[in-house]
């Protein structure tokens, strides 16, 4: 393989030397942290602002279970990462390089953007008259009619794209990403806080991947993360800012409800085993994930034929723990979805050498997914998936299909494969 100094050279290509953790893994580790950290603030030293306290209701045998779960799902995702074809949690020849081919933006990549902010605005007038501007949808219910879905469709494609960008070649890629998450940030609807996170998690990615995240950078950007959550909290509440409102305890606030509001099912889930099987329900997952994916046009009730809405009041506040869906579909098999998850974040990376669709595809799998099944359960991740891999399969024909309606690629153009390879005309 060529040596870094040659390969950091070249622009199509980002690089990671060897000997370092595996980028999915370092994410994997990160979030784990961001969400079990503040349990131990509620647990030891009494965290009670906004009643995380008394809602996480924390002994000392559930902390022990807490633990034990993060550790199992830990450490088989990184035997999952470990055990692939090729060893992908730490790189051991010192001569060794991971690159990662960075996407060339094309006219296809302009006209889906077009039609992916002129759809998102469009939703955003037609939902008007539902009232969801004027009452927080979470609470009425109004997150199930089909012009919702739409536009929650537009914004997850938005931030697949605002990734595409932002992992390419384009010489103003991080304006462009900043400018496409600005317009999802306009979201003003139910999730908008979580397309910042994964936004903010992917330009921290990039920023590590260009070896320009040290740690005066880290801890700016948690700052900057807490001051702009921390700005929506209190728009959003109509609270007061006065001596009270900024005190320590409320300026950590966003990071601790982030953290044990959505993680109420987890303490529940392990308070209360009698609840789960201890083999699971694995053929529910399969069923609710079935389910989860049709159009509620073709299947207006399906929310009722979840199995996993069974267990709604365990996270009376939303958001649900991937941990809790975890022992509720598989029980103490867990563990074997965190170790296939490894091995296809390590399968993927592998594939993000060869094409940068697939490095495209392996950060939003990394920054987006792995999110999401933190805060959200397994199948939410697993339909925005799908969703992104749409958006990259309607990139493609629509590329191929100006390709043909143009002509042969010039010299030196980069032709999208989504087939595995990148190739280069006349390399």
């Amino acid at each position: 393989m060529a040596p870094v100094e040659q390969i950091a050279t070249r622009s199509t290509y980002l690089t990671l030397r060897a000997s370092r953790v595996s980028p999915h893994s370092l994410i994997f580790l990160a979030l784990n942290c961001l969400y079990f950290i503040p349990i131990l603030g509620v647990f030891f030293f009494n965290y009670s602002e906004g009643g995380t306290i008394t809602l996480a209701d924390l002994d000392a045998l559930t902390l022990k279970r807490t633990v034990a779960v993060y550790l199992a799902g830990i450490i088989a995702f990184l035997l999952g990462s470990r055990t692939a074809h090729k060893p992908a949690l730490f790189l051991s020849d010192n001569d060794e390089v991971r690159i990662l081919r960075r996407f060339e933006i094309r006219s296809s990549f302009w006209a889906i953007t077009l039609v992916v902010i002129a759809g998102l605005l469009i939703s955003k007038i037609l939902l008007i008259p539902e009232g969801v501007y004027a009452e927080y949808a979470f609470d009425t219910q109004n997150m199930t009619s089909g012009m919702w879905n739409f536009s929650m469709f537009c914004s997850e494609s938005l931030l697949l794209l605002s990734i595409a960008i932002l992992f390419s070649t384009h010489r103003h890629n991080v304006r462009w990403f900043l400018a496409l998450s600005a317009v999802d940030a306009s979201n003003l609807l139910h999730g908008t806080r979580v397309f910042f996170m994964i936004g903010g998690l992917t330009l921290c990615f990039y920023a590590f991947l260009r070896r320009k995240l040290n740690w005066r950078v880290a801890v700016a950007l948690v700052l900057i993360a807490i001051f702009i959550g921390y700005v929506v909290f209190l728009s959003r509440s109509n609270a007061v800012v006065d001596t009270e409102a900024l005190s320590p305890a409320r300026l950590i606030s966003p990071i601790m409800y982030e953290s044990i509001f959505s993680q109420l099912s987890l303490f529940e889930a392990v308070r209360s085993p009698q609840l789960w099987e201890s083999l699971g329900s694995p053929h529910n997952l399969l069923l609710d994930t079935f389910y989860f994916l049709v159009p509620r046009f073709l299947f207006p009730d399906k929310d009722q034929a979840l199995f996993i809405d069974r267990f709604g009041d365990l996270s009376p506040l939303g958001a649900f723990s991937g941990y809790a869906q975890g022992l509720i579909y598989l029980g103490f098999l867990f563990p074997l979805f965190y170790f296939v998850l490894g091995r296809i974040a390590a399968w993927l990376f592998r594939r993000a050498e060869t094409s940068a669709f697939w490095t495209v595809g392996y950060i939003y799998f990394v920054c987006d997914s792995f999110f999401r099944i933190m805060r959200d359960g397994y199948i939410i991740p697993i339909k925005m998936l799908i969703n992104g891999l749409t958006i990259l399969a309607l990139m493609v024909v629509l590329e191929r299909g100006l390709n043909f309606l143009s002509g042969p690629a010039p010299a030196g153009a980069m032709t999208p494969d989504f087939s595995g390879h990148q190739g280069f005309a006349h390399e």
